[in-house]
């Protein structure tokens, strides 16, 4: 073998032993990525589920139906949300709707929302229906 083959075999070697090198740095990369977005996501779903248990626990115990947002909000601040969740609260379009977010202290992005309702929070709201002009005179 000659020198200039050598030589050229080398840098071959060394290329393809680079780009192999950077191919498995950007594998280990994504994959450290996905497991922390799956952890992330994980911490969201256990706020959701403890949320929704301390929510059915209260509204399972009351006698009248809480349609208030500021009740339901009041009942969430008893409970924080996990290290580095940020977790937002607002009315929805109906009455009795929720919509919660959550997202992550410094990404801009919502990460997850729900909407709840009261009904699907197992509260008993049952709408009593308006009186008619015979109940309200007493006649039979």
């Amino acid at each position: 073998m000659q020198l200039v083959e050598v030589m050229m075999a080398a840098a071959v070697f060394t290329a393809a032993s680079g780009g192999s090198l950077q191919v498995f740095a950007r594998m280990a990369s994504s994959s450290q990525q996905a497991e922390l977005r799956q952890r992330q996501l994980e911490r969201i779903e256990l706020d959701r589920l403890q949320l929704q248990a301390l929510w059915r626990r209260e509204l399972l115990g009351q006698a009248v139906c809480i349609s208030s947002i500021d009740q339901i909000r009041a009942m969430a601040a008893t409970l924080p949300p996990p290290p580095q969740v940020v977790r937002d609260l607002r009315a929805g379009d109906q009455v009795d709707e929720l919509r919660l977010r959550w997202r992550f202290e410094g990404e801009p992005g919502v990460v997850r929302e729900r909407l709840l309702t009261m009904a699907g929070l197992g509260a008993s709201c049952k709408a009593t229906a308006p009186l008619t002009d015979s109940q309200v005179e007493g006649v039979e």
